[in-house]
């Protein structure tokens, strides 16, 4: 009797802790942004000030969007396109770009590397198109498998017309994988 019940014990000791499959909760989304490769776009909002001489237009700060469209590579690896507006103290300037952004130890809170770079386009004067690089670091936090924000901050540096001017920004958004 006394091994009979002995095993028993072992047994449901045994069955309540033994699981081959994890149990998931319907509401509550997967906690990991899709890590296959595909189509992904980014929109973020920035802004940012500046450093050293900033009496000259263009040089003070600036805010405003981008939207970034691209592809991740592999869970690691994104290389995208972007576009938007920033206002600056001397008026306004649409960044044409490359995005660039490589994740590290991959989890619900993501870090990453990021490089954009590309051309500061002045509407009203084409003549005084900016060339700009903006590398830093940030944090993605993911909601889903298809949503995601992040954060960031790094230094922009631009050139053009005689003048560079340098920048500390910051960038928050939302990150979307198809």
């Amino acid at each position: 009797m006394k091994r009979k019940l002995s095993i028993i014990i072992l047994i449901i000791s045994t069955v309540t802790v033994i699981s081959a499959q994890d149990m998931v909760d319907p509401n509550r989304p997967g906690t990991l942004l899709n890590n296959n490769p595909g189509f992904i776009t980014i929109n973020e909002l920035h802004f940012g000030i500046g450093l050293g001489t900033t009496n000259v237009p263009y040089s003070k700060s600036f805010f405003g969007f981008t939207t970034i469209n691209g592809y991740q590579i592999n869970k690691n690896f994104v290389a995208a396109a972007g576009t938007g507006l920033s206002f600056y103290n001397g008026g306004m300037l649409v960044p044409l770009f490359l995005d660039f952004r490589f994740r590290f130890n991959i989890s619900q809170f993501t870090p990453y590397l990021f490089g954009d770079g590309g051309f500061l386009l002045n509407p009203s004067d084409l003549n005084s198109t900016k060339l700009f690089i903006n590398p830093g670091l940030g944090i993605r936090y993911s909601f889903s498998k298809n949503l995601a924000a992040n954060l960031g901050g790094g230094f922009l540096i631009q050139t053009g017309g005689g003048t560079r001017d340098t920048f500390i920004n910051i960038k928050m958004g939302v990150t979307y994988k198809f």
